[in-house]
């Protein structure tokens, strides 16, 4: 499946030589991370893609035809301390990471357009630290948009509930003992 690539992608793509890259954003409450695993910074859509290099890294991403949950894993390595801090201070929790695919040509040019090959909520982040090497390696998780598929949205009838949007009532204390269905408007 082509999932809506250009011409031009179609074509380096049929080519027995090229130079793929992706390119990441990771948006934050304050900002949006623009990263790129070139070795140099790619400038597309109005926004300069920071080269990371081999610092970037993902898990690898695969499509199914099924309607399925699928995560990845987006790790930086040898990181500074802006992403360590935004990765502490919790401002990543359910934000949008993008992850695009693009080609660049013999004079280091993007070929066409990017095209999209993940698109996800983030998540579970790790940050290991190794003093005696002095590395640092951030990791987040990724869920695309079916991980609330079958979530059930609206308000439960249980006292823990209750609680958090009325405190101290306890209209719903027992109510995990009635295993009877009431149903309502009926005599």
């Amino acid at each position: 499946m082509d999932r809506g690539a250009s011409a031009g992608v179609i074509t380096e793509l049929g080519k027995s030589r090229n130079q793929p890259i992706h390119l990441a954003q990771a948006i934050f409450d304050s900002e949006t991370a623009y990263m790129t695993d070139a070795y140099q910074p790619i400038t597309w859509s109005g926004h300069t893609y920071t080269a990371l290099g081999y610092f970037l890294g993902f898990s690898d991403i695969e499509e199914s035809a099924d309607l399925m949950v699928q995560t990845v894993t987006i790790s930086l390595s040898g990181v500074g301390q802006e992403y360590i801090s935004a990765f502490l201070n919790y401002g990543y929790i359910d934000r949008t990471v993008r992850i695009y695919k693009a080609f660049l040509d013999e004079d280091d040019a993007l070929v066409s357009d990017p095209f999209l090959i993940f698109e996800g909520r983030m998540d579970s982040p790790v940050i290991q630290e190794d003093p005696d090497n002095g590395a640092c390696t951030v990791a987040v998780t990724a869920t695309n948009q079916w991980v609330d598929f079958e979530r059930k949205a609206g308000r439960h009838t249980n006292h823990e509930e209750q609680q958090i949007h009325f405190p101290g009532d306890m209209f719903f204390e027992f109510a995990s003992e009635i295993v009877k269905d009431v149903i309502w408007g009926k005599k």
